[in-house]
Formats: C-alpha cells, sequence, structure tokens
C-alpha cells in the first residue's frame, strides 16, 4: 500500500509536464544573442582608420597591428598622447622602421617611437612585440559614434586635451 495516493502524483506529473513544455517553447527566445549566420563577434573599426582620432600625417601603419591604448598623458614636457600598438607578423624593428619612414614621407617629426619584441616568441607566433608612441595631442576629429566607443578608439581613460 502506498502511503502517497495517486491522484496528487498524477497531478505533479501534469504540473511538471506543464513547466517543462513552458520552459521547452521560450528558452530559445531568452538569453540568446542575435542569429547572424557568423560565429565570428562583430569588431568595432580600428580607431586608427576612423578619422576620430587620427595619427599625425593621417599616417595609418602599413603592416599589421592591433590598437592596444590610445590617449593623453602629462609628461615632462607637457602633454603627449600615447598610443600603444601590438605587433603582429613583424618585428620591432623593422615596424619602427617603416612607421618611421611612412611619417617622414608625411612630413611630421614631432613623433617618438619606441618598439620592442616579446621574448619567448616562436617565429610563427602571430603576435610579436608591442610599440609606443609619443605624439602630439589630437582632438576628437568626429561625432560619429564610432568616436565615442571606447572598444574601437582605445582611450579608457578621459581625453585630457578633448574638453568638448
Amino acid at each position: 500500500m502506498s502511503l502517497i495516493p495517486t491522484r496528487p502524483r498524477a497531478r505533479l506529473s501534469a504540473a511538471a509536464l506543464v513547466v517543462g513544455s513552458v520552459l521547452v517553447l521560450v528558452s530559445p527566445v531568452l538569453g540568446r544573442a542575435d542569429v547572424n549566420g557568423s560565429y565570428r563577434p562583430v569588431l568595432p573599426p580600428d580607431g586608427l582608420t576612423t578619422g576620430c582620432f587620427p595619427l599625425p600625417g593621417g599616417v595609418v601603419p602599413d603592416f599589421a597591428y592591433v590598437l592596444r591604448r590610445d590617449g593623453d598623458t602629462l609628461a615632462a614636457d607637457g602633454l603627449r598622447r600615447r598610443t600603444v600598438l601590438q605587433l603582429d607578423r613583424i618585428d620591432a624593428g623593422e615596424a619602427k622602421a617603416r612607421l618611421e619612414a611612412q611619417f617622414g614621407e608625411a612630413g611630421v617629426r614631432d613623433v617618438r617611437i619606441e618598439a620592442r619584441d616579446f621574448e619567448g616568441v616562436p617565429d610563427d607566433a602571430v603576435v610579436r612585440g608591442e610599440m609606443v608612441l609619443d605624439l602630439p595631442v589630437v582632438t576628437r576629429q568626429s561625432d560619429d559614434p564610432d568616436c565615442f566607443d571606447l572598444n574601437s578608439t582605445k582611450r579608457f581613460t578621459p581625453d585630457l586635451a578633448d574638453r568638448s
């Protein structure tokens, strides 16, 4: 003889079936990313190519890089822009020489470049090193929404020169 009557057990099973059915019907809609047919996330535009905070002379590095950080800093000689690039598929010496040549061709003189290779990186690694650019300050050049996207501009701290 069972201590639990069969009717409440049937009601409990029916309730579980209803709740389970609702969850199955609703779960695909809640908490899901929009289906766009791609497994790769949409990346923000490269902050050096949008025209928001261009490099002096409109220079854009002619080698593979990733903009890591960009912003204004107070240096010994006043307010300066500090831009940090990750070097991809190129060594620091070659990247520095190519960027110096690009700035030279654009007539830009007030730029200092430091570049270094990461130690212990295999020859076939994508990320090879880092470059730090010491540049004159530039204010935002556009009101395009990308110019306010921190993931694009990499300006994670307030701009000291841009008080607009």
